[in-house]
């Protein structure tokens, strides 16, 4: 076999294309794997700020004035939708936001403004409705949060957008993550509350 020549510009330039040839393959390389280690983090991201703005709804749940919670249950969620479309590059318009929680309301399901609706009625009432909505609106304000969120986070990382999205194929799944939720906060605050209760010195 013919040795190359470093001082053969022939020789200088098969070896600078085999140079280049065994970079750019490594490269092919880093194309293939950098997709998916962005995703994946961002899937993280966008998980994390589902559960952020949760608790935030569950801090605006207990607000005792009524509808001054309900505006800040929506702004909550807003905000979350927003912070979403950051992840995800999505153009944000905060008129079909709106829309959007608006369509969920609808068809007589347990959603985001009647169930905020229902424990603002329910603050109204002396004593007994502050206590009820103390225990209950807490609970539904992360709940339907958590449902709007993950229902956005699937959405988007199937390239969807926010006009893309269809107010009717996402109300079952939100009465799913409603109901999911619930059981997953009421879950939670048991095993802290028992976490609690054991730790408690007799």
């Amino acid at each position: 076999m013919k040795k190359s020549d470093p001082t053969n510009p022939n020789d200088r330039g098969q070896a600078a294309a085999q140079q280049f040839e065994a970079e750019y393959a490594r490269d092919e390389d880093l194309v293939l794997v950098e997709p998916l280690m962005v995703k994946d983090f961002r899937r993280l991201l966008a998980d994390q700020t589902v559960k952020n703005w949760s608790q935030w709804a569950t801090v605006a749940g207990f607000i005792p004035v009524p509808l001054l919670d309900l505006a800040a249950i929506s702004s909550v969620q807003i905000k979350m939708i927003y912070d979403l479309c950051k992840v995800y590059d999505v153009p944000f318009e905060q008129r079909q936001v709106r829309a959007i929680l608006s369509g969920l309301a609808g068809g007589g399901i347990t959603t985001v403004a009647s169930t905020a609706i229902s424990g603002t009625l329910i603050k109204s009432v002396p004593i007994i409705g502050s206590t009820l909505a103390a225990v209950t609106q807490p609970v539904m304000s992360y709940a339907t949060t958590y449902a709007v969120g993950t229902i956005f986070v699937r959405h988007f990382e199937s390239n969807g957008t926010l006009m893309s999205m269809s107010i009717d194929a996402i109300k079952s799944t939100y009465q799913e993550q409603v109901a999911y939720a619930k059981k997953m906060f009421l879950k939670k605050n048991a095993a802290e509350k028992s976490a609690n209760v054991a730790a408690t010195p007799i």
